[in-house]
């Protein structure tokens, strides 16, 4: 017989999600390194949801994780994109135009997300910019995670024009509809000062 105080049926829900939601975000450059050598060389653009519900939410994350005592493997600040710089003479990039066009692309999109602001190619300028980021579902030997694919205009995000993208890598079921993106509107108010210190790189 077991029997204890406060016994009863009851849901559990955890202590609120354990991974940021699939959508877009606006986001802020909190640190920006430049990864490998010449010529295969990768900006990576670490960043943290600035405005909603979310601000914030990969420090907070980065910093719980250091906290645990058992912690056996080092902590990864999970809020990065990395982008493959192109290069011409490097041997590793298969697709060396697209390469081109997305890195265009992630110039064009910091521009239009910041009143003014024209980049001469010194990646720490980025630092302190605010960009639009979309977060997709995807799955890993049975673990369900998001993570950040692509940079967004970030008004275009706040004005609700950017759709959620339908999760990575899962088959469709024949008695479910297609996965059609469904728009995102995202008009959640408010800024949060983030703290940098300790971040990985």
């Amino acid at each position: 017989m077991i029997k204890y105080d406060g016994m009863k049926s009851e849901e559990y829900k955890g202590n609120g999600s354990k991974y940021l939601p699939a959508g877009p975000y606006v986001a802020q450059v909190l640190k920006v390194s430049i990864e490998g050598n010449v010529p295969d060389q990768r900006l990576a653009v670490c960043m943290d949801i600035l405005e909603g519900e979310f601000a914030g939410w990969f420090m907070k994350k980065f910093k719980a994780m250091q906290a645990k005592q058992d912690n056996q493997y080092p902590v990864k600040f999970k809020g990065v994109l990395r982008m493959r710089i192109p290069n011409p003479a490097n041997p590793n990039a298969q697709y060396p135009e697209t390469d081109i066009r997305r890195f265009n692309d992630m110039i064009w999109k910091f521009e239009r997300s910041n009143d003014g602001f024209h980049w001469d190619g010194d990646e720490q300028k980025l630092v302190g910019k605010v960009i639009g980021i979309s977060m997709q579902e995807d799955t890993y030997n049975g673990a369900v995670f998001t993570k950040i694919v692509r940079f967004e205009v970030a008004d275009d995000v706040r004005e609700g024009k950017v759709a959620v993208m339908p999760p990575k890598g899962r088959d469709q079921q024949d008695d479910q509809p297609d996965p059609t993106p469904a728009p995102m509107v995202d008009r959640r108010s408010g800024m949060q000062m983030i703290q940098t210190d300790e971040l990985p790189f």
